[in-house]
């Protein structure tokens, strides 16, 4: 090692050199277990705490911590090595590079030591100083000649390290360098690793998946929009999707995807009403490593995965409303900023939007932002209800038979008039995804190849469905007895939730049958003010 002279502060005018001092045992013993930590603790959070241990083994000192340099933000993050307890500059904190010793040594690249409160005020001093800490040394950690941060050591008593203990805090700090651009490297692969696994379980879910077009092509219905959506595909125009729960936004969604110049990229699609509220925005922007608590490393968000694609933001009228201005902004400037982060990620992405609700109306309650739903609103395509193309059901029964009866092994070849004839006298709340829900339970509860369709087989979702005031759906209705469709919904979801003994989540729960995520199911039940009545609890 050659011969460093410590640079040095006001209270010691005459700072010695370091030299080659020989290596004592117990120095022998410490260097040896520092390289050791080289090879066999690559993750940070073990890297650090094991560091800190044999410090204190080896070492006559009260205090030691890295100050590791973020070139994104200029500044310098504790990592920890506080071998104390009590300690205020521990893990977590974040101080200048201007202003502090570690960014002098830092620019540097030479040793200080000082007393402190005698010598200049740095920012780390005054919790140090708090902490009773007298003697202070910062020593450059270099890999290749290169700075990345700075060891830092201190003592409660007055006397100063010889020459032989700031050779070796050198070498240690030199090891030290090493490991932690190791534990970084180890740390970046390992994140990379994360955002291609949570990429490819989107791309192999594209894979797996029944064509989204198989199931728009067979409704009549939809042959009037085929060549509005071959056009609309052709753009990178926003969409926003209405329609009821269950008519098919998301295949619609996918539809546009797959007939777009981005089919080769990732389709990313977000239930918005399964977010938590308080990890929406890192779920969809996702955070830089330490950005709140359990931030152990840095996260991409659904935006970032879909970059190149298409992002399905379901339920958007789900969003919170300080989320919303976000939202707008991403949808104005096409990048986002990471939780935590300080600079914009640009992105290349197309938006399709989809909501159960009439977002005009939401708008008007204050509940949904007015600039963002025009932000939105570019195209708008409304799905129509199931009950209003009955058309359709037909079709997408022999579809879905097609389906489950390959997954379940089932060779169902017909179905039965009479059964045909109870789904076409069904209102269908849940629409085409409950048309499906009852299609794969019918395959799993009956047997042979006609498919038969009775009220004790499918339960008591199709035992009486629904009318108007004891009218048939055919004939007319008192204008003045006809209920609200929120009326209508609150009914329907009242009868699942009795029929499932309110059992929200699981198989057999509500929220399966119909059709629907859980969260949703709550979150729909808040809004429509449905409680669990005193009767019905155990």
């Amino acid at each position: 090692m050659q011969p460093r002279t410590l640079a040095q502060g006001s209270s010691r005018p005459n700072p010695p050199e370091i030299t080659n001092w020989a290596v004592g045992e117990n120095d022998a013993h410490l260097l040896l277990e520092i390289g050791n930590l080289l090879t066999t603790k690559l993750d940070p959070e073990t890297l650090f705490d094991t560091i800190a241990h044999v410090l204190r083994r080896f070492l006559d000192i009260d205090r030691a911590s890295l100050a590791l340099y973020e070139p994104e933000h200029d500044e310098f993050e504790i990592v920890a090595l506080a071998l104390h307890e009590g300690s205020r500059l521990g893990k977590g904190w974040f101080i200048p590079h201007r202003g502090s010793r570690a960014g002098k040594v830092f620019d540097s690249r030479q040793p200080y030591f000082s007393t402190l409160g005698t010598d200049k005020t740095f920012f780390e001093d005054l919790p140090l100083v708090s902490e009773g800490m007298h003697f202070s040394v910062v020593i450059p950690m270099l890999v290749d000649d290169k700075p990345i941060g700075t060891f830092n050591v201190n003592r409660r008593h007055e006397q100063e390290l010889s020459n032989a203990e700031m050779d070796l805090l050198a070498r240690v700090a030199n090891q030290i360098a090493i490991a932690v651009t190791n534990s970084r490297k180890f740390d970046s692969i390992r994140r990379q690793k994360e955002g291609l696994r949570r990429e490819n379980a989107y791309l192999l879910e594209l894979t797996r998946a029944e064509p989204a077009s198989n199931l728009l092509l067979i409704r009549p219905s939809m042959q009037s929009w085929l060549d509005r959506l071959m056009t609309l595909a052709k753009v990178d125009a926003t969409a926003l999707i209405g329609g009821e729960t269950g008519t098919g936004k998301g295949i619609l969604a996918r539809v546009l995807h797959d007939w777009s110049g981005r089919r080769d990229r990732p389709f990313v699609k977000c239930d918005c009403a399964a977010l938590s509220p308080q990890l929406i925005e890192s779920e969809l922007f996702g955070h830089e490593k330490g950005a709140f608590t359990g931030a152990h490393c840095r996260t991409t968000g659904r935006f970032e995965l879909a970059h190149g694609g298409t992002l399905f933001l379901d339920e958007i009228a789900e969003i919170p409303l300080e989320t919303q201005s976000k939202l707008l902004g991403v949808l104005q400037d096409r990048q986002i900023q990471r939780v935590g982060a300080t600079k914009p990620v640009p992105l290349d992405i197309r938006i399709i939007a989809a909501t159960n609700r009439d977002l005009a109306a939401e708008v008007e309650a204050g509940r949904f932002r007015q600039d963002l739903y025009f932000r939105l609103n570019v195209v708008s395509l409304q799905l129509p209800p199931l009950r209003d193309t009955m058309d359709d059901i037909l079709p997408l029964v022999h579809h879905f038979i097609q389906v489950y009866g390959r997954k379940l092994g089932r060779n169902v070849t017909s179905i039965s008039t009479a059964a045909l004839a109870v789904l076409k006298d069904y209102s269908w709340p849940g629409n085409i995804r409950e048309l499906e829900n009852v299609i794969e339970r019918t395959l799993l509860l009956s047997t042979g190849s006609t498919l038969e369709i009775g009220s004790e087989i499918m339960g008591r979702q199709l035992a009486t469905p629904l009318v108007l005031s004891g009218q048939s759906k055919r004939g007319a209705a008192n204008p003045s007895e006809m209920r609200t469709l929120a009326e209508m919904e609150t009914r329907y979801i009242c009868e699942v939730l009795d029929a499932t003994g309110w059992r929200i989540s699981g198989d057999r729960g509500a929220a399966s049958i119909l059709g629907l995520h859980p969260n949703t199911l709550r979150s729909r039940m808040q809004r429509l003010r449905i409680s669990r009545p005193p009767s019905a609890t155990n």
